[in-house]
């Protein structure tokens, strides 16, 4: 969405530092004061390369302490503040930044915007705003800044004319439509608000939670829960628990009363909705930074609070985005979600015990969710303790409503625990059930079809299955190799290499679909061919026992065809919505 050159416009003289390896640094853990100024340099300037914005902004703070460090260090150590949350500390360098740089510094001019604002001046914020440069990012920021701020100011009219200027840019009808509701609501035209908020809501097919409930939001305070409730209408069991949003509305309408939202919380909500965006187009110090300033307008949003953790997650600072979550309160409309990302958090920790424990402490508090149950699954699938799959899944089906069939993802993950845990019968049903309800999911179909391939039975259904499944996905060098190997199985084995050669294509590193190949070239006579694929495939380290099955063949070649045992390239692969 947002070219790089922006970066440059914005004045973030290190929009780029995280290097390729970034997310796989560890913390930088040091004590600032204990060194010396060009020591605490480097140290900076590595941790700030790795992202890691805490410590760099500590280590630049003691840069910034020792002297005269020129403009351009004072300005990446205000950043680094901004990014790390450090509010007070950032605005005792922003009045230098910007009377040095003057339209140079727009992130420090839009800080010092955004301080004036929470202190009531608005005539200085829009001084400041006035000052940024023009280019595409500001062309969305500026109209929604200039118009929160003129309402601040008292000038409805110049308000609305202010957002108007998001609709000079392709792909932001809803985010016109959202705050053009917003700065109804603020201005206490509750009628023309109603009409504005049910108008956001519509203007998309399947809107997004958070549209819905600040919709929803107004309902509860001018209207009733059971109407707000209408409105959020919540089916996306990841994202918020239907409870929590009525317990969340009823506290609105209890609460909030007739109430507006400030020219604050409509700039809080312009931050968020730039920085939710920067942070799709994966601009991720853009998306802190405006993060970070929707949070020092509104602590309690929740949602930027989720949106900062989710970047820290996403920079592999798990433990830091852990705490976040953790700090998002349980009366929460987004608590659910807050929940389920802080177990993910645990996860890439290596926390596992602990994040089974929260599933299960989910689950069991909250007996009308299916979701927890599935998570639980997944994770215990993912360090193959199948047996506590099978049950996770299990309780997960027992909680369907009465009639309902669940969806197909449900049953192929517990038919692969079942299979894997050795109750083939069980597994089978679950392949079928999946089948049923998505009967094109190519997924299903390479399993099901692989394993009866394998077991012998069912070949021209089996067969006809993997087919289908390489037509709906023709680039998945695993389900390519299923029907590679469904063609060995059967003695078709001409055909088979020309399905393995494109299945190693795919995914030539792959060491199970390289052994396959290295089969076929033998059963053609090419056994040179056979050998080198062999010695391939061992170069990619095989797991288990498929490394001593080479070795054995690279001495002895191929035993009978009755005789020799398989194993299926990709059955680990991920389900797929």
């Amino acid at each position: 969405m947002f070219a790089p050159a922006l970066c440059v416009a914005l004045g973030l003289s290190a929009c780029a530092t995280a290097g390729p390896n970034a997310g796989d640094a560890a913390s930088v853990r040091i004590v600032p004061e204990a060194m010396s100024i060009s020591g605490a340099y480097l140290a900076g300037r590595h941790a700030d390369h790795m992202r890691d914005v805490g410590p760099a902004s500590l280590l630049m703070d003691r840069v910034v302490a020792g002297g005269d460090t020129g403009i351009a260090l004072k300005r990446r150590a205000f950043l680094l503040r901004l990014e790390a949350g450090r509010y007070d500390d950032a605005a005792r360098l922003a009045p230098e930044i910007v009377d040095t740089l003057d339209s140079n510094a727009p992130i420090a001019n839009i800080f010092l915007a955004v301080q004036a604002a929470r202190a009531g001046d608005f005539n200085r914020a829009a001084d400041m705003i006035g000052q940024l440069p023009d280019n595409r990012l500001n062309r969305i920021l500026s109209p929604l800044l200039e118009g929160w701020i003129a309402l601040g100011q008292g000038n409805r009219e110049e308000a609305e004319q202010a957002i108007d200027g998001v609709l000079e840019l392709d792909g932001f009808a809803v985010l016109h439509a959202l705050h053009s509701a917003l700065i109804a609501d603020a201005a206490g035209e509750t009628g023309l608000a109603a009409e504005r908020y049910d108008a956001a809501v519509s203007a998309m097919v399947d809107p997004p939670l958070r549209v819905r409930l600040m919709a929803a939001e107004f309902k509860a305070r001018f209207d009733s829960v059971e109407a707000a409730m209408a409105a959020a209408v919540v089916t996306d069991a990841s994202a918020a628990d239907p409870v929590d949003v009525e317990a969340y509305l009823q506290r609105v309408a209890e609460t909030r009363k007739g109430t507006h939202p400030s020219a604050a919380d409509g700039l809080a909500q312009a931050f968020f909705d730039l920085g939710s965006a920067l942070q799709r187009d994966r601009r991720s110090e853009l998306g802190m930074l405006f993060s970070r300033l929707a949070l020092w307008l509104d602590p309690d949003f929740d949602l930027a609070t989720l949106l900062v953790a989710e970047i820290l997650d996403d920079r592999a600072q798990h433990a830091e985005a852990l705490a976040l979550y953790d700090k998002v309160p349980t009366t929460s409309a987004y608590r659910l979600m807050a929940v389920l990302r802080a177990i993910s958090s645990l996860q890439d920790l290596g926390r596992t015990d602990e994040a089974v424990a929260r599933l299960n402490n989910l689950a069991d508090h909250r007996p009308y969710l299916i979701d927890p149950l599935v998570r639980l699954g997944d994770l215990h699938r993912a360090t193959e303790n199948w047996s506590g799959a099978v049950s996770a899944y299990d309780r997960a089906v027992a909680r369907l409503p009465k009639g309902e069939s669940g969806s197909w993802s449900l049953y192929y993950s517990r038919g692969i625990a079942l299979e894997r845990n050795a109750q083939w019968q069980q597994a089978e049903e679950n392949f079928l059930k999946a089948l049923e309800i998505r009967p094109e999911q190519p997924y299903v179909l390479n399993y099901l079809g692989y394993t009866w391939i394998d077991q012998g039975r069912n070949l021209p259904r089996a067969t006809k299955m993997i087919e289908q499944a390489v037509a709906l996905r023709p680039n998945d060098g695993y389900i390519v190799d299923s029907l590679g190997w469904a063609m060995y199985r059967q003695d078709r084995f001409a055909e088979a290499v020309e399905h393995l050669e494109r299945a190693v294509e795919l995914l030539p590193t792959d060491p199970t679909i390289n052994d396959h190949l290295g089969d076929a070239y033998w059963r053609v006579g090419r056994h040179h061919e056979a050998r080198f694929q062999w010695r391939r495939a061992l170069s990619f380290d095989p797991a288990g026992d498929l490394a001593a099955t080479i070795e054995h063949k690279l001495q002895a070649g191929l035993p009978a065809v009755q005789s020799q045992t398989v194993k299926t390239a990709g059955s680990n692969a991920d389900t797929e919505g």
